[in-house]
Parts: C-alpha cells; sequence; structure tokens
C-alpha cells in the first residue's frame, strides 16, 4: 500500500503537470470508484484543476471554471487505498505513480483502469485501481474541511510541534505502534515508517506508550518528522514513481534500517532483526538495542 511520502511524490509530480488544464470529457469505465459522486462527469466538465494537495494518504484537487481562480470552488477528493495508481500522459511522457508498476500498466487504458480525465489540449489523467478500494469524491469547501480535520497531526506540518506530540501520549494505554498508525491521532506515518522511527529512537513498536520516558517520546518525535521528511526526498519506499515513460523507482528502500530486513544483522549494534505480528501488521525491531 502506498504510504504518504509516496502519495506525497505522487502530489507534486500531479502538481506540476495539471494545475491550469481543462477537462474537456471524464470517462467513468467503473462505478464503484465515484460511488460518493454519481455527477462527477458533470461536476468536473469544462472545469479546470487549480490545485492539488495532501492530507495523510488523501489528495484533494482544487477545482474552479478559470483557471486563473485563486480559491477553489469545489474539490475531488482522490485516495489509492491499496492498488491505485495516477498516471499523467502527454504525447510520449508519463508521469504519476501509485501501487507498484510494471510496463504493462503503461499501456493505456487498460482493464484496470477506473476513470480518465480528458484535458482540452489531448493529455490525459488516468485512475487504474485493480481492486477498487480507492475512491474519487466531489466536496464542496465546507465538506473539505471537515474531511481535513478528522486527521491528526502530521510530520511535516505546522501542527506537528513537540508540544502537540507530547499531548497524544496522555491517558492512552494501547502499544506504540497502534497510537503512531491512528490516522486521527497522527496523520501520514504507515507501517514502514513507524517501524524506522521506532528503531532510530531505540524504542520497540510492542511497548505500551504509558511506559515511555519524557526523552524517548522527544526522541520519537523527532525520528518521526526526519525519516518522512527523507523518505519524500528520495522519491519514497513502495511503489514506482515514473518521472517519464522509462521510469525512476523510489529509492528511499535503501536507506531502510529495519523494514524488510528480518533475519539481517542490525545495522546499530548487529544483532538479528525479527519480525512479528503486531497491531494488525507485520513488525521488525532489534530485540538487543531497542527496549
Amino acid at each position: 500500500m502506498p504510504e504518504m511520502p509516496e502519495v506525497e511524490v505522487v502530489r507534486r509530480q500531479l502538481e506540476k503537470h495539471i494545475c491550469g488544464r481543462k477537462v474537456e470529457e471524464v470517462v467513468v469505465r467503473h462505478p464503484k470508484i465515484v460511488r460518493h459522486s454519481p455527477h462527477i462527469v458533470e461536476d468536473l466538465r469544462g472545469k479546470y484543476f487549480i490545485s492539488v494537495e495532501r492530507i495523510g494518504k488523501l489528495l484533494t484537487f482544487g477545482i474552479a471554471r478559470s483557471k486563473s481562480t485563486k480559491q477553489p470552488e469545489t474539490y475531488m477528493l482522490g485516495h489509492l487505498k491499496m492498488t491505485g495508481q495516477f498516471i499523467f500522459v502527454e504525447d510520449q511522457q508519463k508521469v504519476g505513480g501509485g501501487h507498484s508498476m510494471t510496463e504493462s500498466d503503461f499501456e493505456l487504458p487498460h482493464r484496470h483502469t477506473r476513470v480518465m480525465f480528458h484535458f482540452s489540449d489531448g493529455a490525459t489523467l488516468y485512475f487504474n485501481d485493480m481492486r477498487l478500494f480507492g475512491f474519487l469524491q466531489i466536496v464542496t469547501p465546507k465538506e473539505k474541511g471537515r474531511v481535513w480535520a478528522t486527521y491528526g497531526i502530521e510530520p511535516g506540518r505546522e501542527n506537528y510541534t513537540l508540544e502537540n506530540f507530547l499531548q497524544i501520549f496522555k491517558n492512552r494505554k494501547t502499544s506504540l505502534k497502534a497510537l503512531l498508525l491512528n490516522q486521527k491521532v497522527i496523520s501520514g506515518l504507515g507501517n514502514i515508517y513507524v517501524d524506522e522511527a521506532c528503531h532510530r529512537s531505540q524504542v520497540r513498536p510492542q511497548r505500551r506508550v504509558n511506559s515511555l520516558t519524557k526523552t524517548e517520546k522527544e526522541r520519537l518525535f523527532h525520528n518521526c518528522r526526519d525519516v518522512m521528511m527523507e523518505s519524500i526526498e528520495h522519491g519514497g519506499t513502495t511503489f514506482y514513481s515514473f518521472v517519464s515513460s522509462d521510469g525512476v523507482k523510489g529509492n528511499f528502500s535503501q536507506h531502510l534500517e529495519v523494514f524488510d530486513r528480518a533475519g539481517e544483522p542490525c545495522l546499530r549494534c548487529g544483532y538479528e532483526i525479527e519480525k512479528i505480528k503486531h497491531a494488525g501488521r507485520g513488525t521488525h525491531y532489534c530485540p538487543a538495542c531497542q527496549k
């Protein structure tokens, strides 16, 4: 499943290529993707994409009747879920990303293409989703605000302060990993990055949050932020994000210290990395240097 850094990489790519383009036609090939907005074709035809934002893993496209409009009139929410992909095509250039891709994903449209946005200049934005868990939904500015308000503090945003971070631990008895995966408390962190942040902080993911010291929480605050920002800088971890038809793979995987390294030596102390099932997810940690 794409995680926040990967979705942010896609957001940045799409922002460069679709903003200011006029939607000439929308073709819905599977109604489940637009189940919350059955009139999406009429809502978007003749309109412009003027912005692409993100909170957590949720992409939010600003829509207006003029490309010179500063404030979006409506929004399109877009979520990749497990197998979604956004691919923008103009002439021979193909830009975007999503669930792990192969060369066949670029033979567009294909059997997993669910929605196509045709622009007036001949370019096309494709939304593909093999398992149909993703969605596209048109919302008003008020509705967009209510949706965004359900997300917790997020590394990289102004609300991610040490004071706010320490606050999420108060009166909680769950495990550390379960807390950090709770998008209503702290948004954006996914399975890979929680394991990495815990390892950098020398804290086991299965620790009860009420057992953590202030020093350990402070280390987690910095490492949760740093691991996310570093992953964005390196293009993400879990899938291919393409800048051309040749493609460049997100390479933060080369910097992972524990995730997907079960049985290998810890890069800090040399002890063998273990993998367990915790909080419903495969969890990696070092039994020696994480306490």
